[in-house]
C-alpha cells in the first residue's frame, strides 16, 4: 500500500501544527497517525494522498481520536473527519480544535468558515 510523499507529510504536520485536530493534543513524542478522510480504499490513486484529504490525528486507527473517527463514522463525517466516498475532500469542512471550521486545500493551507450556511451545507452532506 503506497504512502503519501515526504513533502505531503511534512505540509499536514506543519499545517495541523503537530497537533491532533479533534481533540487539539500536541502530537510530538505521542502515538498519532496521518488519518485519510476519504478512506484509502475509496479514494483514487490521484487523492489519496492529497493534503486536503489527510489530516492529523491522535492514536491508531483504533486507539485515540483516530480510533473513535472509525468507531464512529456518522458523526466524523458531520465534523468532516471522514468523508463519504462520491464527495472531494476539499469540499467538505473539517472542525479543527484549533481553528474552528476549516477548508483544506492541497498545498497545505487552510481558509476559516467564514458563512454559517458552509456549516450547514457539510452537515447536510455528511446525512446524504
Amino acid at each position: 500500500m503506497s504512502q503519501p510523499s515526504r513533502l505531503v507529510c511534512e505540509l499536514v504536520d506543519r499545517r495541523d501544527e503537530y497537533c491532533c485536530v479533534r481533540c487539539g493534543r500536541y502530537l510530538i513524542g505521542n502515538p498519532a497517525s496521518r488519518h485519510h478522510r476519504k478512506l484509502r480504499s475509496q479514494a483514487s490513486r490521484a487523492e489519496v494522498h492529497n493534503p486536503s484529504n489527510l489530516i492529523l490525528l491522535c492514536g491508531t486507527g483504533t486507539t485515540g481520536c483516530h480510533g473513535w473517527v472509525h468507531a464512529h463514522p456518522a458523526e466524523a463525517c458531520r465534523y468532516g473527519w471522514m468523508v463519504r466516498s462520491y464527495r472531494e475532500a476539499w469540499d467538505i469542512a473539517v472542525l479543527s480544535k484549533k481553528h474552528g471550521w476549516i477548508f483544506l486545500d492541497d498545498d497545505g493551507g487552510w481558509i476559516h468558515v467564514e458563512d454559517e450556511e458552509d456549516i450547514e451545507a457539510n452537515e447536510r452532506k455528511a446525512l446524504i
